[in-house]
Parts: structure tokens; sequence; C-alpha cells
């Protein structure tokens, strides 16, 4: 029993052992057959020369040996593949078949109904020096633009994806089940890696447009490229929006959003701009976005008119900053309809530079203001406390100097400013009461005006806060501004009393300003007053005394009518006139303390006048009475 049991463990060893040999020493036969075998092959196609005629064209027979024994295939015979054949008979077989591979790598099947059915194995792989898989991975891409010769797919050479080295299977999948992408699938297979991107694209007009089967609606590929992938702002645009947006077919008309509308943008200032030799353009994408782009009707989209502002100052930070701060920029924020935004007065895709467009020349940009501000809309008074439109400013003086080519002359941005347009109650605001004498007197326009009216008694009112105190537009206007060389002398001196006299006449100013009372009942009464009015040209008003600008209490030295400067300024009109004659009043309040020569005189005067109309009434009552009394006494006469 424990010899059987012996023999019976040897034989479960060496049995298994015996066999395993057998198989090794049969496999290495085999192979050294197959060796053999492939030699004999090889004998005669390593031959470079070797060849063959086929449908009267030369085919070459040449195998590369050396590539076949470093191939993944370098243990399978050559009849493993090619069939039927027989080495002893030329041609080797009558009946030609196609290698198939497949009956091998059945994980290749796939291939057969995809884009490379029709492609042959070793047009990818090569017949005989097939190399493993991972290494010919590694060249996938350039076997792939071996075939594919087209200029657009050759273009992936320089893409951005081939610099990151995005393949062909990334996209295209492996090479065994390459499949073609049609458009529906492009944002899809762009969002495997641009995932951000694709969501912000479902989100898009032209996302929209695809969905519902337009098949000019555009996708990844059609604004970037398929091969060469252009992602760089200028060649986007040039490439890709421009491209399909100036298609008049595709958008016919004149109106917003046709092809037309959009052509404006090629001579617009934002597809022209340099710097430094580099283009700094603002295009497509900065103002309707990537790939987020909607309608103007959406409240989301970035041009949409309630986030212009927003879609401008990635560019133009400080002027809209300026802009929000302004009388536009907050009724836009409520959402007034009236209110103007960027693009009302700089135009859409025509935006022009305002230093060299002719549509913003100082004349034409009045006209686009005043498409707004007209109708009497917003109503103004002129020097004379006249209501008076904002189209007044195109009587004015200042208008009428532009048309004579006089470009120093203001228009509305200079006084309101070009973006910071505020209410004049905005103590910051070019137009509120402190700062309209700067406003008038900047630099080339009113500067001398100005410099007189600094310190000057309305100035010092000005300054202090006082809302009765006058400043430029109190006087001249606001809008319908006229010129002083007014060729009547009479009637100009009639308007600088009346001006004059709206202040100095009005009792609730005089009184909350304690001022002087009746000084323009005093100037009519006086000598210079009678003369105005009885129609002398040359009669003295209140500027030829008190001056325009610089008016200063008599108090005041430097003041024109300051005891000392008296002589002088009444000098302009009397020569030789000497500080004597200006011992008394000029405006008389009250006549018998400030000169009771003048008083008497007026009073002599007076009963002289008054007594002697008496007495002429009286001599003529008495007169008639007489005559009555005669004609009763004739009468009484005649009866008898």
């Amino acid at each position: 029993m424990k010899m059987n049991s012996y023999l019976k463990n040897i034989f479960v060893i060496f049995v298994p052992v015996l066999l395993v040999s057998g198989l090794l020493m049969f496999a290495d036969s085999y192979s050294g057959f197959k060796k053999q075998s492939t030699d004999v092959c090889l004998s005669c196609h390593e031959d470079k020369d070797l060849s063959m005629d086929k449908g009267g064209k030369k085919i070459s027979l040449f195998v590369n040996g050396e590539g076949y024994k470093k191939s993944v295939h370098n243990i399978a015979e050559c009849e493993d593949c090619h069939e039927n054949y027989n080495p002893d008979e030329l041609p080797h077989s009558k009946t030609q078949s196609e290698v198939n591979c497949i009956s091998c790598h059945k994980e290749s099947k796939p291939v057969e109904t995809n884009v490379h059915a029709k492609v042959k194995c070793y047009e990818c792989h090569t017949k005989h020096d097939i190399k493993p898989a991972k290494e010919f991975a590694k060249e996938q891409t350039k076997s792939c633009l071996s075939c594919h010769k087209q200029k657009n797919i050759q273009h992936y050479s320089q893409s951005v994806h081939a610099k990151n080295n995005v393949t062909c299977e990334s996209c295209h999948q492996g090479g065994h089940s390459v499949k073609k992408i049609s458009k529906q699938e492009v944002a899809s297979t762009c969002g495997k890696c641009h995932g951000d991107h694709q969501k912000d694209f479902k989100n898009s007009i032209h996302s929209q447009v695809l969905n519902k089967g337009n098949k000019d609606a555009p996708t990844c590929t059609d604004c970037h490229g398929s091969h060469k992938i252009i992602r760089g702002k200028i060649s986007v645009e040039s490439q890709a929006c421009l491209d399909c947006h100036l298609d008049e077919k595709k958008f016919p008309g004149d109106g917003k959003g046709s092809a037309k509308f959009v052509q404006h943008y090629k001579t617009s200032i934002h597809a022209a701009v340099e710097k430094d030799g580099l283009l700094e353009a603002a295009g497509c994408v900065d103002c309707h976005g990537n790939h987020v782009i909607d309608s103007p009707d959406n409240p989301k989209a970035s041009t949409n008119r309630a986030r212009l502002m927003e879609t401008c100052g990635k560019c133009h930070k400080e002027t809209v900053a300026n802009f929000r701060k302004s009388k536009h920029g907050q009724e836009l924020a409520k959402g007034s309809k009236d209110a103007p935004t960027c693009t009302d007065c700089h135009g859409e895709h025509d935006i022009q530079s305002t230093l060299l467009s002719n549509d913003f020349s100082k004349i034409n940009l009045t006209d686009k203001c005043l498409s707004c501000h007209k109708d009497g809309k917003i109503p103004h008074k002129n020097f004379k406390g006249e209501e008076e439109l904002i189209t007044g400013y195109q009587n004015s003086v200042h208008y009428t100097a532009l048309k004579e080519g006089n470009f120093d002359a203001p228009t509305c941005y200079q006084c309101h400013g070009a973006h910071e347009m505020e209410s004049a109650a905005n103590p910051e605001s070019k137009i509120s009461k402190k700062n309209i004498a700067n406003t008038c007197g900047q630099s080339g326009c009113h500067t001398s005006q100005l410099t007189d009216y600094n310190g000057s008694i309305h100035e010092v009112g000005v300054s202090k806060g006082n809302n009765d105190a006058p400043t430029c537009n109190n006087c001249h206007g606001n809008h319908g501004i006229i010129s002083k060389n007014v060729d009547n002398k009479l009637q100009k001196s009639k308007d600088i009393v009346t001006l004059c006299s709206d202040c100095h006449g009005s009792v609730e100013l005089v009184e909350r300003n304690d001022l002087p009372t009746k000084i323009t009942e005093t100037f009519r009464e006086s000598f210079h007053g009678l003369a105005l009015r009885g129609g002398g040209k040359e009669a003295a008003n209140c500027e030829s005394c008190h001056g325009s600008h610089n008016v200063r209490p008599s108090t005041d030295s430097l003041s024109t009518i300051n005891k000392k400067n008296l002589p002088e300024t009444c000098g302009k009109c009397h020569p030789g006139a000497t500080e004597v004659l200006f011992t008394s009043k000029i405006h008389l309040t009250n006549p018998e303390e400030d000169s009771p020569g003048v008083f008497w005189i007026t009073r002599f005067y007076m009963i002289m006048i008054f007594g002697l109309i008496g007495f002429m009434l009286l001599h003529n009552i008495l007169d008639l009475r007489r005559k009555l009394q005669h004609k009763k006494k004739m009468r009484e006469a005649k009866k008898k």
C-alpha cells in the first residue's frame, strides 16, 4: 500500500512536468518552423527590386524584414495573414483574397461601420512593420494627417490643440471607432474640455436657433474653425462673426441686425484703434460676449439697453463712472425710456472718433443734443427773465460764431460736460450756481471776464451760498445768449437798466439781502434816467458807472464808484470832471438830507410849477365866469 501511494505521488508530480515540457518543445519547434517559413518568404521579398505587373501598373513586393521582425506581428507566420498562398507557384495564389485583420482583432470590428469602413487597416498601421498600440498612439495624429491632406485639416499642426497635445482621437474617438461629428454634436464634443463655454453656448441665441433646425446657425467650429482652432479675438471676429453677419443673403435689409448695419463696424473706431503698433480694437465679443450671445431684448444680454453702461465700461471705465453720476445716467438707471445711453449718442456699429469724425463736430453735436432737448421739453429763462427754449442756442452768439468758423465757441458739452451732465441742483455740476463762472471762464473762453467777476460783490455772494446773488447766466441767459455788440445803443441801455432792476427793484430781494432801497426809482428820476427815458442814446446806464462784471460796493477801493475813482469813471462821459463834482450822492433816496440844495431847488421848482398852473386855472375860471355873466346881461337886454 505504501509503495502504491509512493508511485501515485511520483505520477502526480512528473506527469504535468512532462506535459509542459512537451508543449514547450512543440512550441519551440513550431516557432522554429515558422521562422524557417518566414525566412523562406523574406529570402525573396527582402529584395527591394522585387515587383510585379498588375493592371498595367508595376507594384513593389518588397518587405522590410528588419521592420517585420521588430513589429508586433513578428510571432505570426506570413501564411497567417496571406491565406491560400503556395510559395512554389507564381503567382502564389490564383484566388487572391484581402487580408482579414478582424479575424484575429475582434475588438476592431466597429471599423466596418464607421467612417473608416472603406479604409484598409494597413493604411494606418502599415503592412509588415506594425507598431504596438501604445507606440502607435503616440504618432496617431501624424498617421491621420498622412491621409487627410485637406488644407483645413493640415492646419491642425499650427493650432492651439496641437500645442496642447489634443489629438484627433480626443475629438473623433479611437481609431477603430472613429466618428464624424455632426453640427449638432460639435458643442457637446468641445464641451468635454470646455464645459463652462458649452454651458454659456447652450443659453445663447446661436444655440437656440441651431436647435430649431436653422442650418446657418453657428456652432463652435463656425467661429473657431474645426482643425486650425483660432482663439485670437481679431481672428475669431474677422473670420467668423463678420464672415457670417456680412452675408446679405442671411441678413437682408437695412435695419438693425442686417448685413449692411453690421458693415459699418469695419470703418468704426473700434475696428481701427492701434496702440504701439498692436491692435487694441474692441471687437464683436467685447460687446456681445463670446459664447453666451443673446438678443438685445433679453434683459440679461450684454447689449440690452439697461446693461450698455456695464458693457462699455469694460473699456471706458472713467467715462462710464462719470455718466452713471450724470442726470442722464440716473434717469437711465430708473428705467426712463427717454434717457440716453451710450449708443444713442455714439451709435452702435458705426462708432467714430470724437476727435476726427464730422459726426462729433461742434455744430453736429448741437444737433445731436437738440434732437432730444427740443419742443419745449426743458424750458429755461433768458437774461430778461422770459421763458426760453433750449433751441434758442441756435440763435445765440455762440452758435453764430461756430457757423462763422470760430471753433473756440462753446457747444453743449463744454458747458454741461461730455458725459458728466448733471442737474444745476447738484453742487458738483459744471452748471451749478457756484461753478457756472468757472465753466464760462474756462481756458479759451471768457477768462478775462472771470478775472473781473472774481472778488465782485456778486461773486462773493454766490461763494457764500446766496442764491439771490447773480452769476453769468442770471444776466446773460442760459442758451439764447446775445452779443454785447448791439447796434441800437439806446435799446441796449434800456435792457441793462431793466436787467438790473429785476433784482434791485424787487422789494423782497432788497429786504432779504439788506440792499439800498429805491435804487431803481432814484435812477429813473435822475438826470441819467430822465435822459435815457427821453431817448438820449449816450445817456449813462447802470453798467456805465458800476461796470459789468467787476461790480463792487463804493467802500471797496477797487470799485469804479469809489470816491477816488469817480473822476475817472465819470470822466469817460464828462471829460475834465473833478472830485469836487462828486461830494453828494448819485442815488438820492432822501434829497433833504443827502442834498439840501437839490431838495430846495426841487421844492422851489415844484412850487413855481404848481403855482403857475394854479394861477392859470384860476385865471381861466374867472375869465369863463366873466364871459358867462356878460352873455346873461346881453340876453336880458334883448328881452327889454
